[in-house]
């Protein structure tokens, strides 16, 4: 016995030849309905099994075929076809002579025990009436057009349920804008509002009829209006505008309002509009302006403290009354010329003014002493990096002008004190005062020596360039006296 097998699947192809075949049964394969009744026409079968669902030809259109043409309705038809297809599929297969509508998958003994029927079936039925071929299109066409119908009634219960979750999306959309706490306005390309939610005319004082003829610059602060604009344009020619920006807007009033906006192209029917979103951060605005003046006058009144307890040290030692100050000026003049974060910059310049403190623990005829002072008296002074340290550790400042101070008098090699620290041990502030304190104390009158000018100071910091002084600071020193640089 031959069968022709029309699937599309090389996997279901094999697994029915493998079947039919262990059984004894011939099998030819055909990729569709059409390669299906190409075959047909050139080799005589004993069974047609055909999947519904092919390119080019389906099952159904194949079995049509075969039950119109007189020579090849005799031949059985089966349909083996998927779990997926349409359930009134099986009856309309029917309908056009298939004598069976097997489901995938089928056991392997059932599906030959329904071959071995359909042939047995088959052979009693060899002398029934046939139905003559008009009234056979007849019932086909009704029952093809019937199928056409209910599938199209399915699709319109399907369309129905779409329109009716557009219009739920639609109303859930709408009530997401209306409700929004950012204002929500599109734009046309010429700048004019062509739509703006509820949150917009709150925050501009406009009424809807004010909006229909209001182009978006008259909501722009002058000075802003310029970069608004540009964004605006960016936006319409495609460019990137991902990116958040502020600027200020003003309300119908003529208040300030400070907004932070995100525009973004729409595309509908050929034309293009703007979706600009807007949060208003005025009074984001107003605290950080706040928060900045406090913070200044908290800068005011901390530099005055620092001040202070600079002229408390001073007062106790006339003789180098200002010392501090102009250390404190070399030092920020240097930490500059070496391009350091402003930060830093004023980390020098306020451990300097304060480099001294601890003197006030050192007594007075010691710090004005005439003469050559003993090394007890100079353990005594050494003492005041220390006591410096100690004064400043407990107070909270931005900077480590704690440490600083304790530092101001370590060297690269090791030879200074308190630690005897080395190299990178010592924090850059701390070196940078270290050279201007060397610089001001060699060229300034001290009471047990006069003074022994910039360049005798000059040369001392060269001649240990790299040895107890930083280069690169020393360098930077140089340089600034070159240039002109003056304590006065």
């Amino acid at each position: 016995m031959k069968i022709l097998i029309a699937d599309d699947s090389k996997e279901n192809i094999y697994m029915l030849e493998s079947l039919l075949k262990g059984y004894g049964y011939e099998v030819e394969p055909a990729s569709d309905g059409l390669e299906a009744l190409e075959k047909i026409s050139k080799t005589d079968f004993d069974m047609i099994i055909s999947d519904v669902l092919m390119p080019r030809m389906d099952g159904f259109q194949l079995c049509r075929e075969i039950k119109k043409d007189q020579r090849l309705k005799k031949i059985p038809f089966i349909f083996y076809s998927a779990t997926y297809t349409d359930p009134n599929d099986e009856v309309f297969a029917l309908s056009l002579g298939a004598e069976r509508y097997i489901i995938k998958p089928t056991e392997p003994h059932i599906f030959i025990e329904i071959i071995k029927d359909v042939i047995k079936n088959r052979e009693k039925e060899a002398q029934a009436p046939v139905i003559p071929p008009v009234e056979e299109e007849t019932v086909y066409l009704k029952l093809y057009n019937e199928r056409l119908i209910n599938k199209l009634e399915d699709k319109m219960v399907e369309l129905e349920e779409v329109n009716r979750v557009l219009k739920e999306s639609e109303k859930r959309y709408r009530n997401l804008l209306d409700n929004a706490n950012d204002a929500v306005v599109v734009l046309n390309d010429s700048g004019y509002i062509n739509y703006a939610n509820p949150k917009f005319y709150e925050m501009s004082g406009y009424s809807v009829d004010e909006v229909k003829n209001l182009h978006f610059s008259q909501m722009v602060h002058p000075d802003d209006l310029n970069m608004v604009t540009e964004n605006f344009r960016k936006a319409l020619a495609g460019e990137d505008t991902s990116q958040n920006y502020e600027f200020r807007g003003l309300a119908k009033s003529g208040e300030t309002i400070y907004l932070d906006n995100n525009v973004s192209t729409l595309h509908e029917e050929g034309i293009t509009s703007l979706l600009a979103i807007a949060r208003d951060i005025t009074q984001r605005k107003l605290t950080e302006a706040k928060l900045e003046q406090s913070l200044d006058k908290l800068q005011r009144a901390m530099e005055g403290t620092i001040q202070a307890m600079a002229l408390t040290a001073e007062t106790r030692d006339p003789y180098t009354a200002g010392h501090q100050w102009r250390v404190a000026k070399l030092a920020r003049a240097i930490a500059e010329e070496m391009d350091l974060p402003e930060n830093q910059i004023e980390a020098v310049y306020m451990a300097a003014i304060v480099h001294d403190i601890g003197k006030i623990y050192v007594p007075a005829e010691i710090l004005s002493k005439p003469g050559r002072i003993t090394e007890i008296e100079f353990s005594m002074i050494k003492t005041h990096s220390q006591v410096g340290y100690d004064i400043l550790k407990n107070i909270e400042f931005p900077w480590p002008l704690a440490k600083i101070v304790l530092q101001h008098h370590e060297r690269l090699d090791g030879s200074g004190y308190p630690s005897g620290l080395t190299g990178e041990n010592i924090l850059l502030e701390a070196k940078i005062i270290a050279v201007a304190d060397v610089i001001e104390a060699m060229a300034s009158h001290r009471p047990y020596r006069p003074a022994l000018g910039i360049d005798k100071a000059l040369e001392e910091i060269s001649q240990n360039r790299g040895i107890i002084y930083e280069a690169s600071i020393v360098d930077a020193c140089l340089r600034l006296f070159k240039k002109g640089f003056s304590f006065e």
